[in-house]
């Protein structure tokens, strides 16, 4: 009988080396040497830098990296394992994108790729490194300057997460956040272990009487990492002009209506990235406008505004009521509209100037009637939408000279009728 052919198993990568008389596990220690050894070129560093490091200098060097842990679930936490396996993926991914500039014009880098350096700082940096300084500064100043303009790498990874985070967070439902420590081991590897743990958190719900009817409200919110749920309010001095209290600042809430409307005027663009930027604009700078007695509450997608979130004052609490996509006739750019092209309410339905997809492709001509309409109205950037989301799909190609022929014509009616009765009558 022939012998059954086994499959041989693959060799793990277990370098065991002896450091202070113990057995330490060095598997992964070249490709970790080789990458910084790259980055070094990247930088601008002489090709002969690395040869100051000798075997010894390398391991260190090794043994002093952080090890970016999977996310966790404690016992208790009504979090699935899927939801912390989908977590390492998307963690290992976003850290692992190179799209750091480290040398303008050069390679982009990863957060990965910053920690290996920060590695290296650490070492020549500690007291008892036994380095001749000099020279390390001399042959890697190109790396140790760009590494100084960075951010830390501490900040890189928490902006990360806090992103990831907001994206992945739908407001108004149970929501989830990490809170993380960084931990030393000397089993199975020595280092110190940066520990992610998930955890999960159930919105802040409430009732509240508007218009004689009680209905509930969610605090506004998205969870951050080790933060729990971060809360917007409202500064009083934002909101001046309606508000008359004594609060300093006012709790905001939402309605479910407003969610709905948020993600069904932004379709198609992607919502996790609707959510980020609406994240990201909001915990930093806490826009806020007053219009026709409504706050305002701006949302971009990118650096174009969108739209906005419309809320009123109820109790001593801002209350998000619903979203209006930017050229509804309640916004400021949507009255503008208005003003300049003539367009009532049910003409701006009827060519579609309310919907994301009509300005995702085909731009009217530069000239045109109304791409000066648009400048005039401030909505023009809404073209370019197109570009970020680099897709023309489920695009609605609206025949521009004929929305400009229907203005023209509502012109030369409106100057038929006499001025005085025009801005009595038809106003």
């Amino acid at each position: 009988m022939p012998r059954k052919t086994t499959k041989k198993r693959k060799k793990k990568n277990r370098e065991i080396s002896n450091f202070k008389g113990q057995g330490i596990n060095l598997g992964g220690q070249s490709e970790f040497i080789n990458r910084f050894e790259k980055l070094a070129e990247i930088a601008g560093c002489n090709k002969d830098a690395c040869k100051l490091l000798n075997k010894s200098n390398r391991m260190l060097m090794y043994l002093l990296r952080i090890h970016l842990t999977q996310p966790r679930v404690d016992k208790g936490e009504p979090i699935s394992k899927e939801l912390a396996k989908i977590l390492a993926l998307v963690f290992r991914s976003w850290r692992e994108r190179r799209n750091i500039e480290l040398i303008k014009g050069r390679e982009l880098i990863s957060i990965g790729d910053v920690y290996v350096i920060d590695c290296f700082i650490y070492f020549i940096r500690k007291e008892d490194n036994g380095l001749d300084l000099e020279a390390f500064n001399s042959a890697f100043k190109p790396l140790i300057d760009a590494y100084d303009e960075l951010e830390s790498p501490e900040d890189l990874l928490y902006g990360m997460y806090d992103n990831i985070l907001a994206m992945l967070n739908a407001v108004g439902r149970e929501m989830f956040s990490i809170k993380t420590a960084f931990v030393r081991k000397e089993y199975p590897v020595s280092g110190v272990f940066h520990i992610v743990k998930v955890k999960h958190h159930r919105p802040v719900k409430r009732s509240i009487a508007i218009e004689g009817k009680r209905r509930p409200i969610i605090q506004f919110g998205w969870p951050i990492a080790n933060g729990g749920i971060w809360y917007f309010n409202i500064k009083n001095h934002k909101i001046k002009d309606i508000y008359k209290g004594e609060k300093k600042e006012l709790e905001v809430y939402i309605q479910s209506h407003a969610i709905r409307r948020f993600e069904e005027r932004t379709r198609p663009l992607s919502l996790i990235f609707c959510r980020l930027f609406m994240a990201k604009l909001l915990r930093n700078q806490s826009i806020t406008e007053v219009f026709r007695g409504n706050i305002l509450i701006p949302q971009y997608y990118g650096d174009i505004k969108i739209g906005y979130f419309v809320a009123a004052i109820i109790d001593e609490k801002v209350i998000i009521k619903t979203f209006l996509f930017i050229t509804h006739r309640s916004t400021p750019e949507g009255d503008l509209l208005e003003k300049v092209s003539g367009l009532g309410k049910k003409d701006i339905s009827y060519w579609r100037f309310d919907s994301v997809s009509s300005f995702l492709s085909n731009p009217p001509e530069e000239d045109s009637l109304i791409k000066k309409i648009m400048q005039e109205a401030g909505i023009d950037k809404l073209f370019e939408l197109g570009k970020i989301m680099e897709s023309d799909t489920n695009s609605n190609d609206v025949d521009w000279t004929e929305v400009e022929a229907y203005i023209e014509n509502g012109r030369e009616e409106r100057l038929q009728i006499p001025e005085e009765k025009y801005e009595e009558e038809y106003c």
